[in-house]
């Protein structure tokens, strides 16, 4: 659902709030005003080889320096050099990156990003990954070296963007296969086909789907289906879920089954047929038909 609607261009995304800690670099374009005792105005790129033109002073190396960090050496510099002086500099236009999509995506190949973009922000640019793709082991290589494995399901599931990298020109983000499933049917929130990660639990993959419905009860017992290594064929147990199961480990090719509360509940009965309310009523003890 996250990724049914696949771009129809892929557009670089410039028009997005620059952070204080962006990094400059060559390729992006700076517009720089002096006032005061001295007045000039230039825009301009940063060359090649990281440096900037800056009115009245110069060549000014600012390659590596983060947005917040130019400010206050051009202001520093201006402070020295020019007297009763003051200094304006802001982003007008970033530099573009070029990165690879590979592997299990939608639209595998190689994008031309802002400078900004981040590996999510790629994803959706790119139309996401495709059905045989993982979602938790997204691999982002640098110079041929792996840089970080990131987990989409802390975004889906958990809101979480704090593991979402900023990519940089000439980075492969790698969509391997799925390798490991497990399958949650029956009264869950979210029934589902779900990635699975070695060592995680009966309680990891019951959050997978939002918990259990309310009609399942106190404690619910669940249906385990699992694959014994042995002797390869299908065996079904039954798990009650607390305190002391939580902690089960759940293997690749499990699947999970849990019903509703089945019948009548407690202190109540039904009334069928010819009744002028038929319908199913609150009893007390005594009560006489």
């Amino acid at each position: 659902d996250l990724f049914r609607f696949s771009p129809s261009t892929f557009a670089p995304a410039n028009i997005v709030p620059i952070s204080f800690s962006y990094i400059l670099g060559p390729g992006d374009e700076l517009a720089v005003s002096i006032y005061g005792s001295n007045e000039a105005s230039k825009t301009g790129f940063i060359k090649r080889d990281g440096t900037f033109n800056l009115p009245l002073l110069g060549p000014v190396s600012l390659a590596g320096f983060t947005f917040t960090e130019a400010q206050k050496h051009l202001k520093k510099r201006i402070k020295e050099e020019l007297i009763g002086t003051k200094i304006s500099i802001s982003l007008k236009k970033l530099r573009s990156i070029t990165v690879y999509v590979l592997g299990e995506a939608y639209k595998p190949g190689s994008y031309t990003l802002s400078a900004l973009s981040t590996i999510t922000n790629t994803l959706f640019l790119s139309g996401g990954v495709n059905k045989l793709g993982s979602l938790r082991n997204i691999q982002i290589k640098r110079e041929g070296k792996l840089v970080t494995t990131y987990d989409l399901y802390d975004l889906l599931i958990k809101g979480d963007t704090t593991t979402d990298i900023r990519l940089q020109d000439g980075d492969t983000i790698f969509i391997p296969f799925i390798e490991n499933t497990v399958t949650l049917g029956g009264a869950f929130k979210r029934p589902h086909l779900y990635e699975l990660l070695d060592g995680e639990t009966l309680e990891d993959v019951i959050s997978f789907a939002g918990g259990f419905k309310a009609e399942v009860g106190f404690n619910p017992e669940i249906e385990l289906s699992t694959i014994n290594r042995v002797s390869n064929k299908r065996e079904i147990s039954r798990v009650v879920y607390n305190e002391d199961s939580k902690n089960k480990k759940i293997l690749n090719g499990d699947g999970l089954n849990v019903s509703e509360i089945s019948g009548l509940k407690p202190f109540s009965v039904e009334l069928t047929g010819e009744f002028k309310n038929p319908g199913v009523y609150a009893i007390s003890e005594g009560d006489t038909v």
